[in-house]
């Protein structure tokens, strides 16, 4: 054994040919010792499991663009996500229903994506799964159906902000038809007001990336956009389909408050 360590040259002080050749005369001209032979094997089979393991490491990691990702907040809608290819329309004429003046028809496609969206519910384990660790305060549902916790969509409350600015550029027609706009010159203000905030948060939150070309178009002398762009978007209508599928159908006066039940405090202003 003492022999070939003797014999042994680092890396950098030998040829790599000369080392090659050398090795191989040496292998040619004398048998291993079987212990020799048993370390050898012991090795190359170390290495080999060691590189295996390595490279299913390496394969199971997720791209930096993952793995330096936010983590998802749970939700139990999370299951109906399905990822589209969507265009989007933003010629200035498109005639989109959901752009048209008010009718009964028009209001009938908001109240759809909006109004018609209804709660749903959360079990305890997945409140906390979400992250929601204080439940006092939560509006549970009767035992008699559940006695689960009363949750809805981000998104139908977005789309009631977008329905109600929409409305109010319309002011003239809904005062009579909507309460909202009965409401005191304050409340209507302070409603406008949140949901101009909860849209601007939600664009910041979720800021889009597509890039918007700019175009020599006939009739003008500067360069216009193109907002006709191809966006990753999640399938709306199966998000709504989960929705009505999960909604739970009960009369507002059946909620009622638990014995344990701990008011939130009320929220205070801002004064800075």
């Amino acid at each position: 054994m003492v022999r070939y360590f003797s014999q042994y040259s680092p890396l950098e002080n030998v040829d790599d040919d000369e080392k090659l050749s050398g090795d191989a005369a040496r292998l040619d001209a004398e048998p291993r010792p079987e212990s020799r032979t048993l370390r050898l094997c012991l090795t190359h089979g170390i290495l080999i499991c060691t590189t295996v393991f390595s490279f299913t490491l390496w394969m199971g990691t997720p791209p930096t663009y993952l793995r330096n990702d936010i983590p998802t907040i749970y939700s139990p809608a999370s299951v109906a996500v399905e990822p589209v290819i969507v265009r989007f329309n933003g010629t200035l004429d498109f005639p989109s229903i959901y752009r048209a003046p008010p009718s009964p028809e028009v209001d009938a496609v908001w109240d759809r994506i909006t109004r018609d969206v209804r709660p749903t519910r959360m079990t305890r384990e997945e409140m906390l799964k979400a992250g929601t660790t204080d439940l006092r305060s939560k509006v549970r549902y009767p035992e008699k159906i559940g006695g689960d916790y009363m949750v809805s969509l981000e998104s139908a409350h977005q789309m009631h902000c977008v329905n109600f600015l929409r409305k109010a550029s319309w002011q003239e027609f809904y005062n009579s038809t909507d309460r909202s706009f009965q409401a005191a010159p304050g409340v209507l203000r302070l409603h406008l007001d949140h949901c101009i905030e909860m849209i601007r948060q939600n664009i910041m939150c979720n800021a889009d990336t597509t890039m918007i070309t700019w175009n020599w178009v006939q009739g003008h002398e500067d360069p216009y956009p193109n907002f006709n762009t191809r966006h990753r978007c999640r399938n709306f209508e199966k998000l709504m389909d989960w929705s009505v599928e999960h909604a739970v159908h009960i009369e507002e006066s059946e909620v009622i408050r638990y014995e344990d039940t701990v008011d939130l405090p009320r929220p205070q202003p801002h004064t800075s």
